[in-house]
């Protein structure tokens, strides 16, 4: 009987951890996660690409469309905290981009602007492009996380 016992117990902790690793391994799989955004007809700032990986997010900014030229492209740098960072890759990891189609309806027609997410990571590097503003459902809390992280990084409105 002591036998049986040890043999469940030796079972459940190997699942446990095995559980444990799948989240780790999920995770730890995302070295960097990029957002852009991008409109065709519009004057000022019209792309936006950040770019967030352990440590850090970079955000640059670059004019196009019907804007002055002349404007210089920005770049604004912040450090993320450990937290912030595992908290993204835990989203990327958890998000079920794999299997979608590379373009989601039909981005920056009628101005509307255009989005995409990139996740990348040892073995892994998909980038889907979708309509500006967009639910994405099987990367919704991930989307939602960067558009977030954007938007504080973003100069205020003049």
């Amino acid at each position: 009987m002591k036998a049986l016992f040890g043999l469940i117990a030796a079972t459940a902790v190997a699942i446990s951890i095995a559980a444990c690793s799948e989240t780790t391994t999920a995770a730890g799989s995302v070295t960097q996660v990029v957002s852009t955004t991008s409109f065709g007809m519009c004057v000022g700032y019209c792309k936006t690409r950040l770019e967030i990986s352990p440590g850090k997010a970079v955000l640059v900014r670059e004019p196009g469309g019907r804007g002055e030229p002349t404007l210089p492209v920005e770049r604004k740098e912040e450090i993320l905290s450990p937290q912030e960072w595992d908290e993204i890759a835990r989203l990327a990891g958890a998000a079920k981009i794999d299997g979608l189609p590379d373009v989601i309806g039909c981005p920056d027609c009628a101005d509307g602007g255009a989005e995409s997410l990139t996740i990348v990571g040892p073995g892994r590097n998909k980038t889907i492009t979708f309509d500006h503003g967009a639910k994405i459902d099987a990367a919704a809390p991930l989307i939602e996380r960067v558009r977030a992280l954007r938007t504080r990084m973003l100069p205020p409105p003049q």
